[in-house]
């Protein structure tokens, strides 16, 4: 499947690859290939979880215990694809529960 990442997820992959452990930086690729292949499976590594409140599929997977990857599922037409097709766009992968 195709992705997509915004500029936020991208911002926050750069932090990780910089300065976070090998183990979260191994993690993180991990999941998102684990997510490419099923990005609906609540079923799967990370904890997924459904996100409620909002009008496209959105998903998350624990990568580490206050920082979850955050993706949604868009038609592939939004981004030049055949309608029938659909893409996985990461919204973040740090944060979520910086709050707690």
């Amino acid at each position: 499947m195709q992705y997509h990442e915004s500029k936020t997820a991208i911002a926050d992959k750069k932090l990780i690859l910089k300065s976070y452990p090998k183990n979260i930086q191994s993690k993180l690729l991990y999941l998102v290939n684990d997510i490419l292949e099923d990005p609906q499976s609540l079923d799967a590594i990370g904890n997924p979880e459904e996100l409620k409140h909002k009008t496209t599929p959105t998903f998350s997977r624990e990568l580490t215990k206050k920082d979850r990857i955050v993706f949604e599922i868009k038609p592939g037409i939004n981004y030049g694809m055949p309608k029938e097709k659909e893409i996985v766009v990461f919204l973040q992968y740090l944060g979520h529960y910086k709050d707690k």
